[in-house]
């Protein structure tokens, strides 16, 4: 497969994770902005309440802020070896099935390079694990579903 194809693949997971990232900066905001809105009267007897309960959510999004910035910086670093050779399945793998196209790296919601779909795969996923090693021609199976790997780059 083209190296170029394998950039596009990657540019488009990353562009996919920025706008994850994104939600979840204006996620907290909002909640940042709006999180102690209450009628003036009932202020004394809710406003502790609803603090707490927008901390704790705030806090939350704030880890899954944090995670999803880290899988960030796994998707920069496998850029350096895109044009190594993969003829089994890795990290940094293409991989067409049967049934999905998987970029292994980390986990992206589905994303589209040239109208196919591709969904990113973190190596430790359930998934992955089935996968892993394998080459083109062979299968693996994952939740009762069968796959077929037609090809790895």
């Amino acid at each position: 497969m083209n190296p170029e194809h394998k950039k596009q693949i990657l540019a488009a997971a990353k562009k996919q994770h920025e706008s994850v990232i994104h939600d979840l900066r204006q996620r907290i905001q909002d909640m940042l902005a709006t999180g102690g809105d209450v009628n003036e009267q009932e202020y004394d007897s809710q406003q502790q309440a609803i603090q707490s309960e927008t901390t704790t959510q705030v806090n939350l999004l704030a880890e899954q802020l944090e995670f999803a910035n880290r899988e960030l910086e796994q998707l920069n670093k496998i850029e350096s070896s895109l044009h190594l050779p993969h003829n089994q399945v890795r990290l940094g793998s293409v991989v067409i099935t049967d049934r999905e196209n998987f970029f292994v790296s980390v986990s992206v919601e589905k994303f589209e390079v040239k109208g196919e779909p591709y969904f990113g795969l973190s190596i430790h996923s359930p998934l992955f694990k089935e996968m892993e090693n394998k080459k083109a021609g062979e299968s693996f199976s994952y939740k009762n579903l069968k796959y077929s790997i037609k090809e790895i780059y």
